[in-house]
């Protein structure tokens, strides 16, 4: 007996559902093996936001030299002023690629290098800073993060001081709506109350 054209439609959108799950969980454990393996190559250098303390927020490179000249790297936009970790990613890229990116980031001739272990601390510092106050770091810091591999942050000598002035500073970006923003400064002050933290909100 012929199935009819409703239900041969409905098993085949079925059908590319599964397949499209299997996909993504494939691509999904791909990323996750090339992390991990990126993780035991070489460090290949650690750079930070030469201003970053100043202005609040700025770009960390995380990055490792693999063994077909390739470069693995975790990218993170730090706001270590109340948000910590406000983007992140993990990438793998051709060398040239890499430098590419770097000179694209935003102040990008102010990067100072680091010592892998304060890049760690002052990261997760920052995450754990702004988790302090309720905000979550981006979706994708998890596995980003990973790319420290065995690098232990406690080696660090360095000293960071979180918020400006011994507040939390919040300072709306370009990507937050006014209810993205009124939000932040609601739930700073359910946390901390009246005076206990500063803001400036871009209106515009």
């Amino acid at each position: 007996m012929a199935i009819p054209e409703s239900r041969r439609q409905k098993q085949l959108a079925r059908k590319r559902k599964k397949e499209k799950e299997r996909k993504t969980l494939r691509e999904t454990w791909s990323a996750a093996s090339q992390i991990v393996m990126a993780a035991k190559a070489p460090i290949h250098e650690c750079l930070v936001s030469g201003d970053l303390f100043d202005v609040g927020i700025g770009n960390l490179v995380f990055s490792r030299a693999l063994p077909d000249g390739r470069i693995a790297l975790g990218m993170f936009l730090a706001d270590v002023y109340c948000l910590g970790i406000k983007n992140a990613f993990f990438a793998i890229v051709e060398a040239d690629t890499y430098a590419k990116r770097l000179s694209m980031l935003p102040g990008a001739d102010g990067f100072r290098h680091v010592h892998p272990a304060c890049l760690r601390k002052l990261v997760e510092g920052a995450a754990a800073y702004a988790d302090n106050l309720g905000f979550k770091p981006h979706p994708d810091y998890a596995a980003a993060r990973r790319i420290f591999g065995d690098v232990e942050a406690a080696a660090c000598p360095e000293h960071f001081e979180y918020g400006h002035e011994g507040k939390p500073f919040y300072i709306s970006g370009p990507n937050e709506t006014a209810a993205q923003s009124r939000a932040i400064v609601e739930q700073l002050q359910r946390r901390l109350g009246e005076g206990k933290f500063e803001y400036v909100v871009h209106v515009g």
